[in-house]
């Protein structure tokens, strides 16, 4: 699979250790602590604007009367290669423990170069996919992002996050799923035969929202909040749907839309991904609680 080579992150696709798809990226916050341009800057990630936020709500409520030799403890699911892991812990500093753990090995030795580079204590570990590999009851919150659809057996992996959560502990997660209602132009492509989503292989667990929520909530979990995120990402997103679109004889129209849309992207970038993913966060607070696209925001509390 060819990628063009934009950084020094390993992107996603790059295929390895038997075709498994590894996402490398960078942490947000580079400083010691997180400043006040850190946050600025956390407006361009919509993603982990809501997952982050969420935990540091929880972690302000929580501190409030514990000791301080009891730190608030932070389990990272599909931690990857330690990006978040990495913001996680300077967000808290010491009062906060922050574990990852990946089914990747390559990305686990990666997140640990990058743990000692930021010059930050975490414990990232792989584990086999299956249990996890600690007690009941161990973490106060737990972080997961583009994971689920990934997982083969969802309702055990969603009861593996109820038992070693604490209880009144949190899950603050981000999810593909199925095609919703109003994933319009993703559905007009499916209909005809095309699926546009790039990681399409690796993902092989896709449910609805109405399926979502029940699983979450039979795992032992209230949601407090589920977001529906890029609802227009036809026009937003348009490098998402451009490798796979462009190669199509059919869909002249769409076909020729999407290729000045990803054009004028590139030629105006970075302004014009700073802008999309602006608009994203914005999308997602306006009329994110109905939009049913292809991807949900899950902020939910242990029973």
């Amino acid at each position: 699979m060819h990628m063009e080579k934009k950084s020094n992150t390993l992107g996603w696709g790059k295929m390895v250790q038997g075709d498994a798809e590894i996402w490398d990226t960078n942490p947000i916050f580079t400083g010691d602590r997180p400043t006040k341009k850190d946050w600025f800057k956390l407006l361009f990630y919509p993603k982990k604007w809501f997952l982050y936020r969420y935990i540091k709500k929880d972690f302000d409520f929580s501190m409030q009367d514990r000791n301080i030799s009891e730190p608030y403890q932070i389990l990272d699911i599909g931690c990857g290669t330690g990006a978040s892991v990495i913001d996680l812990k300077k967000m808290f500093g010491r009062r906060a423990d922050v574990v990852g753990i990946d089914v990747v090995k390559l990305q686990i030795d990666i997140a640990r170069e990058k743990i000692k580079k930021n010059a930050i204590t975490a414990d990232v570990r792989w584990y086999d996919g299956k249990q996890f590999p600690f007690s009941d009851n161990s973490f106060d919150a737990i972080y997961t992002s583009d994971v689920l659809g990934h997982v083969e057996d969802v309702p055990f992996w969603l009861s593996e996050i109820n038992r070693v959560l604490k209880k009144g502990g949190i899950l603050s997660m981000f999810s593909e799923s199925a095609l919703g209602h109003h994933a319009y132009v993703r559905k007009y492509l499916f209909r005809h035969g095309l699926n546009i989503d790039p990681h399409a292989e690796f993902h092989i667990s896709l449910y609805s929202k109405h399926e979502l929520r029940k699983l979450v909530s039979n795992a032992g979990m209230n949601i407090e909040k589920m977001i529906g995120a890029f609802w227009v990402a036809f026009i937003v997103h348009p490098e998402e749907f451009y490798p796979k679109l462009q190669e199509q004889k059919k869909f002249f129209f769409l076909r020729m839309i999407n290729k000045i849309l990803t054009l004028f992207k590139k030629i105006t970038r970075p302004v014009s991904i700073a802008m999309a993913e602006l608009y994203g966060l914005i999308e997602m607070y306006l009329v994110g609680p109905l939009v049913e696209a292809q991807s949900y925001v899950i902020l939910a509390r242990k029973k």
